[in-house]
Protein backbone atom coordinates (compact mmCIF):
# COMPACT_ATOMS: atom_id res chain seq x y z
CA UNK A 1 0.00 0.00 0.00
CA UNK A 2 1.18 3.39 -0.79
CA UNK A 3 2.52 5.88 1.80
CA UNK A 4 -0.83 8.37 0.48
CA UNK A 5 -3.15 5.20 0.79
CA UNK A 6 -2.13 4.83 4.56
CA UNK A 7 -2.17 8.42 5.44
CA UNK A 8 -5.70 8.71 3.69
CA UNK A 9 -6.84 5.76 5.38
CA UNK A 10 -5.47 7.15 9.05
CA UNK A 11 -7.00 10.27 8.66
CA UNK A 12 -10.29 8.98 7.44
CA UNK A 13 -10.29 6.47 10.97
CA UNK A 14 -9.45 9.81 13.05
CA UNK A 15 -11.85 11.80 11.41
CA UNK A 16 -14.57 9.01 11.98
CA UNK A 17 -13.61 8.98 15.59
CA UNK A 18 -13.70 12.71 15.99
CA UNK A 19 -15.98 14.05 18.42
CA UNK A 20 -16.17 17.46 16.34
CA UNK A 21 -17.89 15.79 13.50
CA UNK A 22 -19.95 13.76 15.24
CA UNK A 23 -21.35 16.55 16.84
CA UNK A 24 -21.45 18.61 13.10
CA UNK A 25 -23.21 15.96 12.15
CA UNK A 26 -25.92 15.73 15.44
CA UNK A 27 -26.54 19.32 15.00
CA UNK A 28 -27.44 19.58 11.27
CA UNK A 29 -29.55 16.11 11.80
CA UNK A 30 -31.85 18.07 14.53
CA UNK A 31 -31.94 21.29 12.48
CA UNK A 32 -32.87 19.28 9.23
CA UNK A 33 -35.84 17.81 11.45
CA UNK A 34 -36.76 20.66 12.30
CA UNK A 35 -37.16 21.81 8.84
CA UNK A 36 -38.81 19.17 7.22
CA UNK A 37 -41.87 19.46 10.36
CA UNK A 38 -41.92 23.02 9.48
CA UNK A 39 -42.27 22.98 5.72
CA UNK A 40 -45.17 19.88 6.07
CA UNK A 41 -46.92 22.14 8.68
CA UNK A 42 -46.47 25.39 7.48
CA UNK A 43 -48.33 26.52 4.34
CA UNK A 44 -47.76 30.06 3.91
CA UNK A 45 -44.37 30.13 2.47
CA UNK A 46 -43.24 27.77 -0.78
CA UNK A 47 -41.14 24.83 -0.12
CA UNK A 48 -38.04 26.13 -1.76
CA UNK A 49 -38.12 29.40 0.36
CA UNK A 50 -37.96 27.03 3.63
CA UNK A 51 -35.42 24.57 1.68
CA UNK A 52 -33.57 27.87 0.44
CA UNK A 53 -33.26 28.92 4.31
CA UNK A 54 -31.98 25.84 5.49
CA UNK A 55 -29.45 25.73 3.15
CA UNK A 56 -28.22 29.14 3.37
CA UNK A 57 -27.87 28.39 6.90
CA UNK A 58 -26.77 25.26 7.03
CA UNK A 59 -23.40 26.83 4.81
CA UNK A 60 -22.83 29.63 7.09
CA UNK A 61 -23.17 28.10 10.25
CA UNK A 62 -21.87 24.79 8.86
CA UNK A 63 -18.46 26.78 7.11
CA UNK A 64 -17.16 27.17 10.48
CA UNK A 65 -17.37 23.38 12.17
CA UNK A 66 -15.46 23.01 8.77
CA UNK A 67 -12.90 25.04 9.67
CA UNK A 68 -12.13 23.39 12.84
CA UNK A 69 -12.08 19.99 11.02
CA UNK A 70 -9.84 20.97 8.25
CA UNK A 71 -7.58 23.78 9.79
CA UNK A 72 -6.30 20.82 12.24
CA UNK A 73 -4.72 18.98 9.53
CA UNK A 74 -1.69 21.10 9.46
CA UNK A 75 -1.51 22.04 13.41
CA UNK A 76 0.62 19.14 14.01
CA UNK A 77 3.83 19.68 16.55
CA UNK A 78 6.39 20.29 13.68
CA UNK A 79 9.12 17.64 14.79
CA UNK A 80 6.55 15.12 15.55
CA UNK A 81 5.51 15.77 11.97
CA UNK A 82 8.78 15.27 10.29
CA UNK A 83 9.89 12.12 12.13
CA UNK A 84 6.75 10.99 10.75
CA UNK A 85 7.81 12.11 7.58
CA UNK A 86 10.85 10.96 7.44
CA UNK A 87 10.22 7.60 8.93
CA UNK A 88 7.43 6.43 6.73
CA UNK A 89 9.17 8.29 3.41
CA UNK A 90 6.07 10.67 2.49
CA UNK A 91 6.91 13.54 0.63
CA UNK A 92 4.91 16.61 1.12
CA UNK A 93 3.16 16.08 -2.18
CA UNK A 94 1.15 12.83 -0.53
CA UNK A 95 0.72 14.27 3.08
CA UNK A 96 -1.10 17.25 1.77
CA UNK A 97 -3.50 15.71 -0.88
CA UNK A 98 -4.17 12.86 1.89
CA UNK A 99 -4.98 15.49 4.06
CA UNK A 100 -7.12 17.50 0.83
CA UNK A 101 -8.76 13.77 -0.02
CA UNK A 102 -9.46 12.68 3.55
CA UNK A 103 -11.00 16.30 5.07
CA UNK A 104 -13.06 16.89 1.70
CA UNK A 105 -14.64 13.16 1.83
CA UNK A 106 -15.42 13.77 5.41
CA UNK A 107 -17.05 17.22 4.53
CA UNK A 108 -18.54 16.07 1.55
CA UNK A 109 -20.41 12.74 3.32
CA UNK A 110 -21.45 14.61 6.08
CA UNK A 111 -22.96 17.06 4.07
CA UNK A 112 -24.83 14.51 1.80
CA UNK A 113 -26.16 12.58 5.21
CA UNK A 114 -27.93 16.10 6.12
CA UNK A 115 -29.07 17.86 2.84
CA UNK A 116 -29.94 14.48 0.64
CA UNK A 117 -32.59 12.84 3.26
CA UNK A 118 -34.10 16.66 4.31
CA UNK A 119 -34.40 18.12 0.90
CA UNK A 120 -36.13 14.86 -0.43
CA UNK A 121 -38.31 14.68 2.68
CA UNK A 122 -39.61 17.80 2.08
CA UNK A 123 -40.24 17.65 -1.19
CA UNK A 124 -41.83 14.53 -0.58
CA UNK A 125 -44.12 16.16 2.59
CA UNK A 126 -43.67 20.09 2.42
CA UNK A 127 -47.42 21.35 2.09
CA UNK A 128 -46.48 24.16 -0.34
CA UNK A 129 -44.08 22.22 -2.50
CA UNK A 130 -42.92 23.30 -5.55
CA UNK A 131 -39.35 21.77 -5.41
CA UNK A 132 -37.55 19.50 -8.41
CA UNK A 133 -35.14 17.09 -8.35
CA UNK A 134 -33.07 18.63 -10.56
CA UNK A 135 -33.10 21.71 -8.39
CA UNK A 136 -32.07 19.87 -5.32
CA UNK A 137 -28.91 18.02 -6.79
CA UNK A 138 -28.01 20.77 -8.03
CA UNK A 139 -27.70 22.87 -4.87
CA UNK A 140 -26.06 20.08 -3.55
CA UNK A 141 -23.52 20.61 -6.00
CA UNK A 142 -22.97 24.09 -5.24
CA UNK A 143 -22.74 23.07 -1.13
CA UNK A 144 -20.44 20.53 -2.00
CA UNK A 145 -18.28 23.03 -3.97
CA UNK A 146 -18.68 25.54 -1.56
CA UNK A 147 -17.65 23.29 0.95
CA UNK A 148 -15.06 21.72 -1.02
CA UNK A 149 -13.27 24.96 -1.62
CA UNK A 150 -13.23 25.74 2.44
CA UNK A 151 -11.39 22.64 2.90
CA UNK A 152 -8.76 23.41 0.60
CA UNK A 153 -8.76 26.85 1.66
CA UNK A 154 -8.13 25.84 5.34
CA UNK A 155 -5.56 22.66 4.69
CA UNK A 156 -3.64 25.37 3.21
CA UNK A 157 -4.16 28.15 5.33
CA UNK A 158 -3.36 25.16 7.65
CA UNK A 159 0.53 24.16 5.99
CA UNK A 160 1.74 27.93 6.70
CA UNK A 161 0.22 28.68 9.54
CA UNK A 162 1.44 25.97 12.27
CA UNK A 163 -1.10 28.21 15.05
CA UNK A 164 -4.21 26.98 14.74
CA UNK A 165 -5.88 29.71 16.39
CA UNK A 166 -4.34 32.14 13.90
CA UNK A 167 -5.03 29.77 10.43
CA UNK A 168 -8.96 29.89 12.05
CA UNK A 169 -9.00 33.79 12.44
CA UNK A 170 -7.73 34.21 8.51
CA UNK A 171 -9.63 31.87 7.15
CA UNK A 172 -12.65 32.94 9.07
CA UNK A 173 -12.43 36.46 7.63
CA UNK A 174 -11.60 35.66 4.53
CA UNK A 175 -14.18 32.82 4.09
CA UNK A 176 -16.98 34.74 5.63
CA UNK A 177 -16.06 37.80 3.52
CA UNK A 178 -16.04 36.18 0.63
CA UNK A 179 -19.69 34.56 1.02
CA UNK A 180 -21.31 37.88 2.61
CA UNK A 181 -19.89 39.44 -0.90
CA UNK A 182 -21.42 36.21 -2.91
CA UNK A 183 -24.72 36.64 -1.25
CA UNK A 184 -24.89 40.04 -1.41
CA UNK A 185 -24.13 40.12 -5.39
CA UNK A 186 -27.25 37.47 -5.87
CA UNK A 187 -29.71 38.83 -3.26
CA UNK A 188 -32.62 40.65 -4.47
CA UNK A 189 -33.09 42.62 -1.33
CA UNK A 190 -32.98 42.85 2.24
CA UNK A 191 -36.08 40.73 2.90
CA UNK A 192 -36.48 36.97 3.84
CA UNK A 193 -37.05 36.28 0.06
CA UNK A 194 -34.88 38.68 -0.92
CA UNK A 195 -31.93 37.78 0.51
CA UNK A 196 -32.28 34.40 -0.85
CA UNK A 197 -32.23 35.60 -3.95
CA UNK A 198 -32.04 33.18 -7.12
CA UNK A 199 -32.16 30.23 -4.32
CA UNK A 200 -35.77 29.08 -4.54
CA UNK A 201 -36.25 29.59 -8.46
CA UNK A 202 -32.77 27.01 -8.64
CA UNK A 203 -34.63 24.46 -6.03
CA UNK A 204 -37.11 24.56 -8.76
CA UNK A 205 -35.09 23.75 -11.27
CA UNK A 206 -34.90 26.83 -13.33
CA UNK A 207 -31.01 26.81 -13.97
CA UNK A 208 -29.27 28.79 -16.60
CA UNK A 209 -26.19 28.11 -17.66
CA UNK A 210 -25.01 32.03 -18.73
CA UNK A 211 -25.87 33.40 -15.18
CA UNK A 212 -24.43 29.97 -13.51
CA UNK A 213 -21.05 29.76 -15.26
CA UNK A 214 -18.93 32.83 -13.33
CA UNK A 215 -19.79 31.55 -9.97
CA UNK A 216 -18.73 27.84 -10.90
CA UNK A 217 -15.51 29.02 -12.22
CA UNK A 218 -14.89 31.13 -9.22
CA UNK A 219 -15.62 27.96 -7.02
CA UNK A 220 -13.40 25.64 -9.64
CA UNK A 221 -10.31 27.58 -9.64
CA UNK A 222 -9.30 28.02 -6.38
CA UNK A 223 -9.32 24.06 -6.24
CA UNK A 224 -7.09 24.21 -8.82
CA UNK A 225 -4.45 26.53 -7.48
CA UNK A 226 -4.95 26.10 -3.66
CA UNK A 227 -3.41 22.13 -4.08
CA UNK A 228 0.17 23.36 -5.73
CA UNK A 229 0.01 26.08 -3.27
CA UNK A 230 -0.41 24.34 -0.05
CA UNK A 231 2.50 21.42 -0.82
CA UNK A 232 4.79 24.46 -1.99
CA UNK A 233 4.56 26.03 1.27
CA UNK A 234 4.21 22.59 2.97
CA UNK A 235 7.81 21.72 1.40
CA UNK A 236 9.38 24.68 2.87
CA UNK A 237 8.24 24.23 6.17
CA UNK A 238 11.28 23.37 8.86
CA UNK A 239 10.74 20.00 10.33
Amino acid sequence: MTPFMILLEEDLAAMMRSWTVWMWLAISGVGGLAGVVFAATFDQESTSFILGWFLLLYVALGSFMVMIISSTSGGIDPRTLGDSIISHGVTPTQFVLSLLTSRALTVLGMSLLVITPVAFAMMGGGISNDLASSGILIAIMYTGLLFTVLVFLSVTFSAVVTNTPGSLAMIYILWYTAITLLLAIQADGFSPAGVLGSIPALLQGEFQWSLHFPFLVALLFPLVVLPPLGIRMFGQRDF
